[in-house]
């Protein structure tokens, strides 16, 4: 179950997401919730596996619009800093990169659905 001390503690800037929902909890948790079952979060690891890079890059970018709307930094640091690698196309391991965004998503996903 989402609730604001749960969030804190993953170093989620809840005050930041509150205001941005009009300080409405049930609202933020409902955004939450929606923006961390954008279909682009299943979908991009075969994308870059494929090495699809523009593609992901743009995958990438709306998951970092969607999570940074609802202030959740520990995925939107590192979509940050993947988007900005794809967008230049550095050569690294895309893949492992996005293995623990996706755990963290997947945690957070099953912790809204409870």
């Amino acid at each position: 179950m989402l609730t604001l001390e749960k969030l804190e503690e993953l170093g989620i800037e809840t005050r930041e997401g509150l205001a941005r929902c009009m300080n409405k909890e049930a609202f933020y948790f409902k955004m939450i919730t929606m923006s961390l079952s954008n279909k682009y979060f299943d979908e991009l690891p075969d994308v870059l596996a494929a090495g699809k890079i523009d593609e992901a890059f743009d995958m990438a970018h709306a998951l970092k619009g969607v999570i940074g709307s609802v202030a959740i930094a520990p995925l939107y640091d590192p979509l940050v800093k993947m988007t900005d690698q794809l967008r230049f196309h550095e050569e690294v391991d895309y893949p492992a990169i996005y293995a623990p965004i996706k755990k963290l998503r997947d945690d957070l996903l099953e912790l809204a659905k409870n």
